[in-house]
């Protein structure tokens, strides 16, 4: 197995910004949709669904959050699409077990496999051989970020409840503002969605988090 020290793009593959993809890895595959520097915020706004309505911190949906969260914290499932001008650029699943995790991205016609067992972690083309990677690389779960926003607010208590979180820019690899993320909680699943606009194009990101299987993660084979 080959040993790589540095960053996955020195094999052109996609990037990731952060646990969630977002627009980092847009960049790597759309090249018109730049990444803001830190003089040049993006503009954000909240996703389109259940953006209404929201109330001033409400006391409470800090840990309606909690609550949906907490079932899938020891094991989950979870799956990303970002589109640009509503164009799928870039799609990601996986799977996380305590702090390993396995996440398959595509863009276009490309497809990386990650797995992810601290402090090691692996990555591949399909079809191609596993390469040993440094653990920091490679993706994780998006539970713990999700799960930790600087506040909270919304309306409604368990399914169906709207709540607009917000997170540090950085802890979603982006630069500027503190981003606004609309969270929808289902019976079965958490979903997790908001928009940036950056020269002149509109990145949509949406990530959904159900339970998943506790069948421990393991190495790839040598």
């Amino acid at each position: 197995m080959t040993t790589v020290s540095g960053r996955l793009a020195h094999f052109g593959w996609p990037r990731l910004g952060g646990v969630i993809l977002l627009l980092a890895v847009v960049t790597a595959c759309s090249p018109a949709a730049a990444l803001p520097s830190s003089n040049q915020a993006p503009t954000v706004v909240p996703a389109a669904s259940g953006s209404a309505g929201m109330t001033p911190d409400a006391s409470g949906a800090a840990g309606v959050l909690a609550t949906a969260l907490a079932p899938l914290r020891d094991a989950s499932a979870f799956g990303t699409s970002v589109t640009v001008d509503g164009t799928v650029v870039v799609s990601a699943t996986g799977r996380s077990v305590g702090n390993a995790s396995t996440v398959s991205v595509t863009t276009g016609s490309r497809t990386v496999d990650y797995v992810r067992i601290p402090p090691k972690a692996w990555a591949r083309e399909s079809g191609l051989a596993w390469v040993l990677i440094d653990a920091n690389t490679a993706p994780a779960s998006p539970v713990d970020v999700l799960g930790a926003p600087t506040s909270v607010s919304g309306d409604g208590v368990g399914v169906g409840a709207v709540l607009a979180a917000i997170y540090p820019a950085a802890a979603l690899g982006l630069t500027g503002d503190p981003i606004t993320v609309t969270v929808t909680i289902g019976s079965s699943a958490v979903r997790f969605s908001y928009s940036v606009t950056t020269a002149g194009k509109t990145s949509i990101s949406t990530t959904t988090l159900r339970p998943g299987t506790a069948d421990p993660i393991t190495a790839p084979a040598s």
